[in-house]
């Protein structure tokens, strides 16, 4: 899908990850509702189409849960999966067995996995797992029980892990080089 957005610098691609956690989040909050009246559901799905439309986007297509965007250059994204993803890119990080995967978002260049029933020690238990691959320009936050990690590995994928109240959100992205 093109966002207009040219990637160039590790900063672009923070850039991407955040502009796609955002319409990630507005797509959960519409595609999440499924205690709405069928009219309601179908005002969200409308509503949700225009503003991906106005955002570049050559078609959405709601599917239960799952939204699938294609844009004007054939790329798909994919919001809603609860299964962990088996992209290749995604096959670049360890598979976080010990949660729930609420939300998948994946793109050509990038992947965020949501899982919520995350235990502390089991989030402590991965990051040492991906800090043993992700090792290049790391940067680590601790605050009153919240963690982000985000480095590359060698191969030009970025991983950016953010864990708070048992809740775990993975971004993976092809770095350029």
């Amino acid at each position: 899908m093109s966002t207009g957005i040219t990637i160039t610098t590790k900063r672009d691609v923070i850039k991407k990850i955040l502009i796609w956690s955002y319409l990630f989040i507005l797509i959960l909050s519409f595609a999440g509702c499924g205690a709405k009246e069928k009219l309601e559901e179908k005002a969200g799905e409308a509503l949700a189409e225009n503003i991906m439309e106005d955002a570049g986007a050559e078609d959405v297509d709601f599917d239960g849960d799952t939204v699938t965007i294609k844009g004007e250059d054939g790329e798909e994204v994919v919001f809603g999966e609860t299964e962990w993803p088996t992209s290749d890119l995604v096959m670049n990080v360890p598979e976080f067995k010990d949660g729930k995967v609420i939300a998948v978002m994946e793109t050509n260049d990038s992947a965020m996995i949501s899982l919520e029933q995350v235990a502390k020690e089991d989030f402590m238990d991965y990051l040492d797992e991906i800090k043993k691959d992700y090792t290049v320009d790391p940067f680590e936050a601790n605050s009153e029980g919240d963690v982000t990690y985000f480095a590359s590995n060698s191969a030009g994928i970025g991983v950016q892990i953010y864990f708070v109240d048992e809740t775990l959100s993975i971004a993976v992205s092809k770095i350029p080089q």
